[in-house]
């Protein structure tokens, strides 16, 4: 299993508040990563759409972490590397990020790494629904590789810090014709469908890059 993270920063929307955090994310960004606190992939961006609308222009960032261990998250969240690093953007945002952290089935690098990508989150209202979630997911993911092959890869699993239960699952696309918002979902639908007999259904599209991350 996996520990991935998402992240949602509340940056506010203002013209000068977006081109100052461009301009500076190369030192901001060393703030959060150097000295590594134990991430073995990073990756940043934008949310471009969100259930099908889009949402690019009001500049809502996004950050996709795996750590090597829970612990690892839970030791930085409280340490003065990550003090520092809310400090040097407090004037920046609108109030602190939404962490979620999640134990996933894989890593998210080969999803984050692909040139079209998918976060699914579903809110569930019980534990059963959540493990009802990830066999869904876990459909999802086979159908997935059986018509798609290695032109997809799909990292799902549950929250672990949130106060509701929510099931995430990432899905990377090598063709962007073959995202599920172009294809209506394709051999997918159907799997998409009864996730929202689970619980409430969210999709947004993110545009992401790599960031650089020394090595543990």
């Amino acid at each position: 299993m996996a520990v991935t993270e998402l992240i949602f920063p509340k940056i506010k929307p203002d013209p000068a508040s977006i081109e100052e955090l461009e301009r500076d994310w190369p030192i901001i960004s060393k703030k959060l990563t150097n000295p590594n606190p134990g991430l073995l992939c990073a990756f940043r961006g934008w949310i471009l759409t969100e259930n099908g609308r889009n949402v690019r222009e009001e500049n809502r960032e996004v950050l996709l972490f795996e750590w090597n261990k829970v612990e690892s998250f839970h030791a930085f969240v409280v340490s003065e590397q990550y003090d520092g690093f809310a400090g040097s953007i407090r004037h920046l945002v609108t109030g602190p990020p939404t962490l979620q952290l999640f134990e996933t089935n894989f890593g998210p690098k080969d999803a984050a790494s692909a040139s079209s990508i998918e976060i699914f989150r579903v809110t569930v209202p019980s534990a059963r629904n959540a493990e009802a979630a990830l066999k869904t997911w876990g459909e999802i993911s086979q159908k997935a590789k059986e018509k798609y092959g290695d032109k997809v890869a799909v990292t799902y699993g549950k929250s672990q810090n949130l106060n509701e239960e929510v099931v995430a699952g990432i899905i990377g696309w090598s063709r962007p014709e073959d995202c599920v918002p172009v294809t209506g979902g394709g051999v997918l639908e159907d799997s998409f469908e009864s996730l929202k007999t689970l619980g409430e259904l969210s999709q947004i599209t993110v545009g992401i890059g790599a960031m650089e991350v020394p090595t543990l």
